[in-house]
């Protein structure tokens, strides 16, 4: 359990991984969470700096028909009726509260009427009464942004830092190449060479997920493909998929204009070994929810 009596306040994300499906079962059993509240559209986990928002696109025709909707890094939503927790949406930050979504497009669209974790996002503006119609943003796109326009406006260089700034670039190298043991085992896989481009150069191959990490059991060669740093990028945000009937790739039309639309019907590079041949559902999972439409 992440919590118990003794635990001080912390924050949920820590223990989450966005892109991860949870079902509010699975929650209650992560957060030791017994508050029925959390059947409800906003909850606070008692001894937690966290909101969370379950959100679901399509209602079913027994609930409250609520306009939300999630369009890349905003998200359109209608507070309750009843108005009770505007004021906790509007001042999370002020309160020192991260505000977390959880979003599906439908009830049963992920098993166990589970819900497709977004991460933090940050409150935007309102209007309207009764309910009141919330704009959140997604705080990653404005912690960019802010990060962009510190480096833009920075020109100091200081030859001490150089070495942690080594460490931190090692770092990073590392954690985007994925689980050092998974990295290599899609590396014998695949001969070395990107599933998609089959560029050999090792140091800018990495593990992608299939199916996101959920802890060990999802680092399988069968869950992963070996991708290039830029197509593993393009294949986390579902502009580019596979097709797993026959192991082609798909390129969202919008890129089918640049330097990706090559791979377009490309046949995938396969293991040699049927046993480590990518898994079919885990495709059409992730093409079905994470591909672009269009």
């Amino acid at each position: 359990m992440l919590q118990n009596a003794q635990s001080v306040s912390v924050r949920t994300s820590d223990a989450l991984t966005q892109g991860n499906i949870y079902s509010r079962a699975q929650l209650r059993e992560m957060f030791d969470i017994s508050d029925a509240t959390i059947n409800t559209g906003v909850f606070r986990p008692k001894g937690h700096d966290s909101v969370w928002l379950f959100v679901t696109e399509r209602k079913t025709a027994d609930r409250t028909q609520y306009e939300d909707v999630l369009e890349h890094d905003t998200l359109y939503w209608q507070g309750q009726t009843s108005g009770r927790t505007d004021d906790l949406i509007r001042e999370h930050q002020q309160r020192g509260l991260e505000l977390l979504l959880f979003y599906r497009h439908a009830k049963y669209e992920h098993p166990g009427a589970a819900f497709r974790y977004e991460g933090p996002f940050a409150y935007s503006s309102d209007e309207g009464r009764n309910p009141v119609s919330f704009v959140l943003k997604r705080e990653h796109a404005d912690l960019m942004a802010a990060t962009e326009e510190e480096a833009q406006h920075s020109d100091a260089f200081d030859p001490q830092s150089i070495e942690d700034g080594r460490k931190r670039i090692a770092t990073d190298i590392v954690r985007r190449r994925g689980q050092p043991a998974f990295r290599h085992q899609l590396i014998a896989a695949y001969g070395g060479r990107c599933a998609i481009t089959e560029c050999n150069v090792v140091d800018v191959l990495e593990a992608a997920h299939i199916y996101p990490y959920r802890g060990s059991e999802t680092n399988v060669v069968t869950n992963g493909l070996l991708l290039r740093t830029d197509i593993h990028t393009l294949f986390d945000l579902g502009w580019i998929t596979i097709n797993a009937d026959d192991y082609t790739v798909t390129v969202h039309q919008n890129l089918r204009q640049s330097e990706y639309g090559q791979w377009h019907g490309k046949l995938l590079k396969l293991p040699t070994s049927a046993s480590m041949m990518p898994s079919r559902e885990a495709l059409e999972w992730h093409q079905s929810e994470t591909g672009k439409q269009g």
